[in-house]
């Protein structure tokens, strides 16, 4: 496993979601502690590991960004990825997250998306297609791309 300036690479599988396609059901990704649901909603679904720095970093921004629109039909499912769930369990106590968190005990959804670099989201529209697919975190650069592309997807939906 090597380290990358954005984020961490993980091993990759053939399978890739892309921007314009249907966002797979919730289901299907075999997600552990999950009770979200995509239905009706903009949803901002991010990949995430405990051993992360960048998304050490990143919690707080999308801690912000939910807060701020989640009033307005926004949702944060973060997947985490972790092996050792004691080390998920302390990284949650420490950010204290107040979006859903699920767990990929699996590694169906992480393989599926064929994801190799963490953190890693994708924004969904309420039609559940993926709008915009965003690999790394690169501080406020992200935040602010990801506010953007959030408001531009709520304005689509309040008109």
């Amino acid at each position: 496993m090597a380290m990358g300036i954005i984020g961490i690479l993980i091993p990759s599988a053939f399978a890739e979601w892309k921007s314009g396609e249907k966002f797979p059901t919730i289901e299907t990704l075999a997600l552990s502690d999950n009770d979200a649901s995509l239905a009706g909603k903009i949803t901002l679904v991010d990949f995430w590991a405990s051993w992360c720095a960048p998304c050490k970093v990143s919690f707080p921004s999308m801690e912000a960004l939910y807060t701020t629109y989640k009033d307005r039909g926004f949702q944060i499912l973060a997947i985490n990825v972790d092996d050792n769930l004691k080390a998920k369990d302390q990284f949650l106590k420490r950010m204290k997250p107040s979006f859903n968190i699920a767990l990929d005990s699996e590694k169906k959804a992480v393989q599926s998306a064929g994801i190799d670099v963490i953190p890693s989201c994708y924004l969904i529209d309420r039609n559940g297609v993926i709008r915009l697919v965003h690999q790394g975190w690169h501080g406020k650069t992200s935040t602010d791309e990801l506010a953007f592309h959030i408001e531009e997807l709520l304005k689509e939906t309040e008109k």
